[in-house]
């Protein structure tokens, strides 16, 4: 397979070319001795070709190193990124209400303007992201973190504001799709259930830690003070990116013809569909927590337990993320994806129930251990299925169906919770997820699954 090379394909020339590793299936023939793969219309998910020695019975050689320091420096991006976005989303409602008089619809407008700018991004993102530079997108998109998070000091209407909240989105969708794909082609193809677990690990802690830093902030200093504070989390970032060396995009056209053209296939990846849908109705049921726990606390008296749900909900995710992928990466994907989905259906039966306090913070405990753990392995498996020049919009149409599912619940599930009430919306998602299991099982789950190895029906 040709090496890119950013002289002739426009990639950033800071990038290096990505390793060829002793496990890495996707160049190299499979072994003629071992049974064939059947055809991908019969296996199910396409996938790289097994490894020759692994299929030939060899001993297992040494594992390729996970934790360099690139490996390091984009999980700190990806923190920061995160955390951004966290703190943000959780003051500028009330900013927007506060500075601009805005009403109660308009002000959540100004809070998920972010997530609309991101969302239109990955539909152009998953493409351009490879012939622009990872590296150089990512250095961007920093660079326009630490201006917006400035330029929101110097706001005067309610109008400017949503324009900077959607130029903020698209320079994190943007942002995230780049970090993403090069960090999965970092990963070795044989760990990358771990390194996923490990790369979202520490993604734990900004939903817990940044709404903390806004509360504190704006009720102490004020408003502006989150504002350089974010900017300043942001240089952070940028610097962590300057000195971070990326693996460079393999096969970029070289025409600008080409390179420009936007078609279907450059916004969303076949192969990858399957798992993102399912991950859209995960996400779409998780969103229900995100937006609706807070209310249904308040009705019921419980506002103590609905503040330490997602204490808990991140602790948990962070147990699970340091086990999880090793089990994915030697057992395979259905060891962790059947158990989990069934945690994540139990914990939102919890919800629907939840009698009293510990009920509550018992399902924050399930949804980590759940939710928590299959975002991390549906990203490895989709990077395994696909070649590394597909990586990108794989990994981008994984995003798209997720932020789609997160977008459209409060829509949804608002009419559900006026008209019904928030514990038979509770139970309405806890049915979707575990119905997932059998979906899961039709387009993924009863094909034989393991990181670096092909994708076959099992024996019976």
């Amino acid at each position: 397979m040709q090496q890119d090379s950013p002289g002739h394909h426009g990639g950033d020339a800071t990038e290096r070319p990505t390793p060829r590793q002793p496990d890495q299936p996707a160049d190299r023939p499979a072994d003629q001795s071992a049974e064939q793969p059947l055809p991908e219309d019969t296996q199910g998910p396409a996938a790289a070709p097994p490894d020759d020695e692994a299929a030939a019975g060899a001993p297992a050689m040494e594992q390729p190193r996970l934790f360099t320091k690139d490996f390091l420096l984009a999980i700190v991006v990806n923190v920061i990124l995160a955390l951004v976005f966290y703190m943000l989303i959780t003051g500028m409602a009330v900013y927007a209400v506060e500075e601009f008089h805005a009403g109660q619809t308009a002000a959540g407008f100004a809070a998920s303007a972010f997530v609309i700018g991101a969302l239109a991004s990955r539909f152009a993102a998953g493409k351009y992201v490879d012939f622009l530079g990872r590296r150089r997108t990512i250095l961007v998109c920093l660079f326009v973190y630490v201006l917006a998070g400035l330029a929101y000091l110097w706001v005067d209407s309610y109008e400017a504001l949503i324009a900077l909240r959607v130029i903020h989105g698209i320079s994190f969708g943007f942002g995230q799709t780049a970090l993403n794909a090069a960090v999965f082609a970092l990963i070795p193809a044989g760990r990358r259930g771990e390194g996923a677990g490990y790369y979202m690990l520490a993604v734990a802690l900004p939903p817990a830690i940044g709404p903390m830093l806004t509360l504190q902030l704006t009720q102490h200093l004020g408003f502006w003070a989150m504002f350089v504070c974010t900017s300043v989390i942001s240089v952070i970032g940028l610097v962590a990116a300057l000195v971070i060396r990326l693996p460079a995009p393999e096969n970029v056209p070289r025409r600008w013809r080409d390179r420009l053209r936007l078609r279907p296939a450059d916004i969303i990846e076949p192969r990858a569909f399957a798992l993102a849908s399912i991950a859209m109705l995960l996400g779409f049921s998780f969103a229900s927590i995100m937006t609706f726990l807070n209310g249904f606390a308040r009705s019921e008296g419980m506002i103590t337990a609905a503040s330490m749900f997602f204490v808990i909900y991140a602790v948990a995710v962070l147990v699970t993320r340091l086990f999880a992928g090793k089990i994915q990466d030697r057992f395979g994907d259905n060891v962790v994806v059947y158990p989990t989905i069934v945690l994540y259906a139990v914990a939102l039966g919890l919800l629907a129930w939840s009698p009293n306090q510990a009920t509550i913070l018992i399902a924050g405990v399930l949804a980590g251990l759940g939710f928590g753990a299959l975002l991390p392995a549906f990203q490895a498996t989709i990077a395994s299925m696909l070649p590394t020049t597909r990586t990108s919009i794989g990994i981008s149409t994984f995003f798209i169906l997720l932020d789609t599912g997160f977008g459209l619940s409060p829509l949804v599930l608002g009419p559900l919770v006026e008209h019904g009430s928030y514990r038979i919306m509770f139970g309405a998602c806890a049915v979707i997820v575990a119905l997932t299991l059998v979906l899961y099982w039709m387009l993924h789950g009863r094909f034989s699954v393991k990181q670096g190895e092909s994708r076959r029906p099992r024996r019976s």
